[in-house]
């Protein structure tokens, strides 16, 4: 839950709580008591109370729920430096992946640069691609133009790795969502994990 939930599940709540008081006096007015007593007016605050202090709380309280590392962002020279910490120290004991300080940059600034390592799989050795994506089979004579991997200007990708991958995403969802191009993502991430 995030803080911009926050007034989204306020007004969620409200409207419930409103709608079960109505509800309420409903139910009076069927069986002939039109007044509602004073006693319930208590209690009706007392839970409305109750609920927006536990939706005001909730979201401050969630960071320290998790027991993955997280990832706090600080400003420096107009970049963002990401700095990894860990909220318990067995976790880290059961990682290999080293603790590091990576600068983030544009990513979407950069240019094509050959990689002699890739491709890192093919139609033949991924099972996710479609017969119909098969570029080999239905014409295409070279396999050069999957030798190129995007280099941004300012930085260094590393190399994706999906023992590294899979330790940061454990315990969390992911979703692709579009059309074509998102469907293309995750079976290259399927073809990814599984080489």
């Amino acid at each position: 839950m995030t803080l911009s939930y926050f007034p989204l599940l306020l007004l969620l709540s409200l409207s419930l709580l409103s709608f079960s008081i109505m509800k309420f006096q409903d139910s009076e007015h069927l069986f002939g008591n039109t007044t509602t007593p004073k006693h319930m007016i208590p209690k009706v605050t007392f839970i409305a109370i109750l609920v927006i202090l536990a939706l005001a709380i909730t979201p401050l309280w969630y960071p320290f729920l998790s027991y993955h590392s997280s990832s706090l962002l600080k400003m420096k020279n107009n970049k963002y430096k990401h700095i990894e910490a860990s909220t318990h120290d067995e976790d880290m004991a059961h990682s290999n992946l080293p603790s590091t300080h990576v600068e983030m940059c544009d990513i979407f600034t950069g240019e094509w640069v050959p990689n002699p390592k890739a491709p890192y799989y093919t139609n033949k050795t991924c099972w996710a691609i479609h017969e119909h994506q098969n570029c080999m089979k239905y014409g295409r004579p070279d396999s050069e133009f999957m030798k190129w991997r995007w280099k941004p200007s300012d930085c260094e990708l590393p190399i994706f790795n999906p023992f590294q991958f899979l330790e940061i995403v454990k315990g969390k969802s992911m979703a692709f969502v579009g059309d074509s191009v998102g469907r293309n993502q995750m079976q290259s991430m399927i073809c990814l994990l599984s080489r």
